[in-house]
């Protein structure tokens, strides 16, 4: 089961970070809700290794996602979901039935593009151009904006996760309602910095996250840290906000960094809760 929830997180992480490296948007639609179906996976497998007291984390093997065009990529995406199978008892269990059928989809999916007419394009989300599409950049905004995007996808794929893990063990309705909400926040922020890193030709895989980052005892203190954490953050986005000479992108980073004040104000909420509970 340890073996199943590792292959599982590896096959999420291919399916999020092939759909964020396409630029065809139809095609990175699909393939993101297949990596969204995948994180359910993963939400109702830990969930169920949390409850019968089995040991797991995120420790995982090479994520494969990296492909020079887009049918090399559905490719090796159909061989991984295939070889999902393997990994799962054979037995009546309705959730393994459930991750059967869903890849099954996928699987039929892929293959039904492929068959029709697909018109196969290069992959450019790893050529190091630094130029973001549609934005006329000067050298100081996209040396700011590299820096922002890859530290904050990192953190971003850190607190999907570490939301996830808290919320396997968390008995409280009002708590796993905020862990949700936090979580759901987060996938949005890492997709759109995700996709400019895409469009910088500069995706890369987050590295693995330590585990005493998301297996904690204190989760007061894990809150209060996260507080500070999304204060610094609120800062960084207005530093962005000024150092990137192009309107439209000053007002995402300021849209974002009012995003940050409601998370800041979810985790007050979940400390009140600890208090009085």
């Amino acid at each position: 089961m340890q073996t199943l929830f590792k292959r599982k997180h590896e096959l999420f992480l291919a399916l999020i970070f092939g759909s964020f490296s396409l630029k065809d948007d139809k095609l990175y639609e699909i393939l993101y809700d297949f990596a969204m179906i995948e994180y359910r996976h993963l939400n109702w497998l830990g969930t169920h290794l949390a409850q019968e007291k089995i040991e797991f984390n995120y420790d995982r093997d090479g994520v494969d996602f990296i492909a020079d065009t887009s049918k090399e990529l559905l490719l090796k995406l159909k061989t991984q979901v295939e070889d999902m199978k393997s990994n799962y008892a054979d037995s009546d269990d309705v959730m393994f039935k459930r991750f059967t059928t869903d890849e099954e989809y996928f699987i039929q999916k892929i293959e039904y593009i492929l068959d029709s007419n697909f018109q196969d394009k290069p992959i450019t989300a790893y050529d190091k151009n630094r130029v973001l599409e549609d934005y006329d950049l000067d050298k100081t905004s996209t040396n700011a904006l590299t820096i922002f995007l890859l530290e904050e996808t990192y953190k971003e794929y850190e607190l999907i996760m570490t939301y996830t893990y808290v919320n396997f063990f968390t008995d409280s309705k009002v708590l796993s309602n905020i862990f949700i909400d936090l979580t759901y926040e987060s996938f949005f922020h890492l997709k759109s910095f995700a996709r400019m890193l895409s469009k910088m030709g500069i995706l890369y895989m987050p590295r693995v996250i330590m585990q005493d980052i998301y297996q904690f005892d204190d989760l007061s203190k894990f809150l209060v840290d996260g507080i500070k954490e999304e204060e610094m953050a609120k800062i960084e986005c207005l530093k962005l906000s000024q150092a990137v000479e192009n309107e439209e992108l000053s007002n995402f980073f300021n849209f974002i960094n009012f995003q940050e004040n409601y998370h800041i104000e979810l985790m007050q909420k979940a400390l009140k809760h600890l208090k009085e509970n």
